[in-house]
């Protein structure tokens, strides 16, 4: 009789809240929608009889010119998550130690565990930050393969500055996988995007998910230097990237002036929502953000989680913290009006 394997037991899916809300400011997604005849004369030319593109050559050229790397360094994938999957998988072996951080995106240590790595999760500091001197002691000190990270964090908001991101790269000989999904709502001087051929042991990793405002697609990007770009397309699958993801994204990462206006206008969302919550003074702690959504401490944020929840609001909850991303001026408004309707009840 077949049993599954034991590294599975201790493992429970991903399950993404469920249900019709007229208010989504739990996932991270961009409110903008974009036209759908923006997109439909290139998706009319798709041959759906036909594999698609297996290096996806047209959305990583657009993408490659929108922030300015060379496209023989880049590589897509079926969202982030195919590709952070593939670097566990594929550039590092059973036991390996990987080392990640509490919290951060659960996906790293997800399939760190899948792939049988010997995971390594260090609690931040009070401040939700890294020491990054303390790290780079500890990565060389207990021999670390690999350190995996978002910059700008999900779900604190927080950055670290690139100067330090890079201080850890070069005194560590690990492998860092840096992912700057949200990167486009801080600094892209703050990036390390344009300096991964610089770098033996890095690797800079992008979505279309946030910024660019295509999360249905499912399409991400790696960019590191030759060598560990030409491993990766090595053990991937060969038509990873459906066809129509592929023709939506070139057309999307082709448009400067648009990935421009959105991430202006989602940075105003983000202050007025930032402000409101701020006026309100009902949390103890609220973050400074690098991103589109706001991380804020208060004790009973299951309690606002679930008042939320009855008012159709999705925002997510994190023990103590509740995180909520920006959404349109009169989602937002809604919310502030929710959380007064709290506070006033309280």
């Amino acid at each position: 009789m077949y049993t599954l394997p034991e590294k599975l037991n201790n493992f429970t899916p991903y399950e993404p809240l469920t249900g019709e809300y007229k208010i989504r400011l739990d996932v991270n997604e961009s409110f903008i929608e974009i036209p759908p005849e923006k997109i439909t004369e290139a998706v009319n030319k798709v041959k759906l009889n036909r594999y698609p593109d297996p290096y996806a050559n047209g959305a990583v050229k657009a993408f490659a010119k929108l922030f300015n790397v060379d496209s023989k360094l880049v590589i897509a994938g079926n969202g982030s998550d195919e590709l952070i999957a593939i670097i566990a998988s594929a550039l590092l072996q059973k036991g390996d130690r990987i080392l990640c951080f509490k919290p951060d995106f659960p996906m790293y240590g997800f399939y760190a565990k899948l792939y049988e790595l010997d995971l390594i999760e260090l609690s931040k500091n009070e401040n939700m930050t890294i020491d990054v001197d303390e790290m780079i002691r500890y990565i060389n000190q207990n021999k670390i393969k690999c350190v995996m990270f978002s910059n700008p964090c999900n779900p604190t908001s927080l950055g670290i500055f690139k100067s330090d991101v890079k201080r850890m790269i070069e005194n560590t000989n690990a492998l860092v996988v840096l992912d700057e999904a949200y990167m486009d709502f801080w600094d892209e001087a703050e990036s390390l995007i344009s300096e991964t051929q610089n770098f033996t042991n890095l690797i800079v990793l992008r979505t279309c998910s946030k910024s660019v405002a295509l999360a249905g697609i499912r399409l991400g990007f790696a960019v590191a230097n030759e060598k560990i770009t030409s491993a990766l397309k090595t053990a991937k699958s060969p038509y990873n990237v459906n066809a129509l993801s592929q023709a939506i994204g070139e057309v999307i990462l082709s448009d400067t002036d648009d990935y421009k206006k959105s991430i202006s206008l989602i940075k105003k969302s983000v202050k007025q929502l930032y402000n409101g919550i701020y006026e309100l003074k009902l949390f103890n702690i609220i973050y400074k953000t690098c991103t589109n959504f706001i991380f804020a401490e208060v004790q009973n944020a299951k309690e606002i989680y679930m008042f939320l929840l009855d008012k159709s609001i999705a925002v997510r909850c994190f023990g103590e913290h509740l995180r909520i991303c920006a959404g349109t001026g009169d989602e937002n408004k809604a919310l502030i009006k929710a959380l007064q309707e709290f506070k006033e009840k309280k």
